[in-house]
């Protein structure tokens, strides 16, 4: 008879940084990583010293508006898991200053986790995934998913972007970090974690959006500041508004929230929502979109059952998964509280075991995406 394998543990933490630590480390056992998503009332670098202090030491996370943890969706607190050793092993990197990176090194730094897990524990464990977690204020996470998703050959990879400000737009003093790394408060970078398991893994992004047979061409835009000037020849904000049925344009991009433009790639829809206008009509988008693109309108469906047959297919993949890593979009997560969808969505991610945060954006494999609920599941082991 096969000796069980230990479980994860997730963990929900209140409390100034101290008292966090103390919870956190109270359960870690002996883990290959611990992974916490705290609310931007945490101070990273004094919530580092305190896990430093108490031994936890191999430590990934990010700051967020609305953590995910048991209780749902909260704006204060740390959640976060231990993925315990022997189940599982990682190796990761933090990439500093990430915007500037070339991309030989990116591909180095893959290649150089691959053989650091592959020398250690990680070889005896047959499935791998891995972890992205990005300074949204970079802004290169187009450029960065699509080197590291291609350099991971197959290797399933989920992230999120790391901040406020969908939600505390002034929440971001200058000088304030948004990521942790091994104790250490980081901003401008990216840490990027293989992990290999012992259980299998199934990783999703979804959206609940319907698009429409309305399409557009983007004619004029300026991807590198994710801007778009003129669709279809005509300025942006007019041709974006009256697809939507709009009277007069809207002075606020959350009206445009559940209507996001989908491009298409690989035979999915990915949903690229708009979050700034600016006084000469130009419209900001959460991902870049290039001149050329053709791209469709979208309504929203049901949010709450599409999120329930996400969760069947990752049920008959893998079966109840004993954790999913949830990175849900703030826009996403601002729509669910305006429509009351909360409660709902809620008794979901508490039934599937998701810990996770809404983030500013969302890799999966190749694609920054956003508007999305990326995320994957672990498998139980018994």
């Amino acid at each position: 008879m096969s000796k069980a394998l230990p479980k994860i543990t997730r963990f929900r933490a209140a409390g100034d940084a101290t008292a966090a630590a103390a919870a956190i480390a109270a359960h870690r056992g002996d883990s290959a990583l611990t992974m916490v998503f705290a609310s931007t009332a945490h101070d990273l670098a004094v919530l580092g010293n305190e896990l430093a202090l108490r031994g936890v030491h191999r430590v990934i996370g990010a700051s967020t508006g609305r953590i995910i943890s048991a209780n749902g969706f909260e704006p204060g607190g740390v959640a976060g898991f231990h993925l315990p050793a022997g189940r599982f092993a990682t190796a990761d990197t933090l990439l500093e200053d990430v915007a500037g990176m070339g991309l030989p090194e990116l591909r180095a730094r893959v290649h150089q986790l691959r053989l650091e897990l592959g020398a250690g524990p990680g070889s005896s464990l047959e499935h791998r995934f891995a972890l992205l977690l990005v300074d949204a204020e970079s802004r290169c996470e187009e450029r960065l998913a699509a080197v590291l998703g291609m350099e991971l050959n197959g290797v399933p990879l989920i992230g999120g972007s790391a901040g406020d400000l969908y939600f505390n737009p002034l929440g971001h003093p200058p000088g304030s970090t948004r990521l942790l790394y091994h104790g250490s408060a980081k901003r401008g970078a990216a840490i990027l974690c293989l992990v290999a398991s012992a259980s299998p893994v199934t990783a999703h992004s979804h959206n609940h959006y319907i698009q429409s047979d309305k399409k557009f061409v983007i004619t004029d835009a300026d991807p590198a500041r994710r801007l778009v000037r003129e669709i279809d020849g005509r300025p942006a904000l007019e041709v974006y508004a009256a697809a939507c049925g709009f009277r007069r344009p809207p002075r606020e991009s959350r009206d445009f929230a559940p209507f996001p433009l989908m491009i298409r790639i690989g035979g999915h829809y990915y949903a690229r929502g708009m979050q700034r206008i600016y006084p000469d009509g130009a419209l900001e988008f959460a991902c870049a979109l290039e001149p050329g693109l053709v791209v469709a309108l979208a309504k929203p469906g049901e949010m709450i059952a599409s999120l329930d047959g996400l969760f069947a297919t990752m049920r008959g993949q893998i079966g109840a998964p004993e954790l999913v890593i949830g990175v849900d979009c703030a826009a996403r997560t601002a729509y669910m509280e305006r429509q009351g969808l909360t409660k709902g969505i809620e008794a979901l991610l508490r039934q599937h075991s998701v810990t996770g945060f809404s983030s500013l954006g969302e890799q999966f494999n190749t694609i920054h995406a956003n508007n999305s609920f990326t995320c994957l599941g672990v498998a139980a082991h018994s």
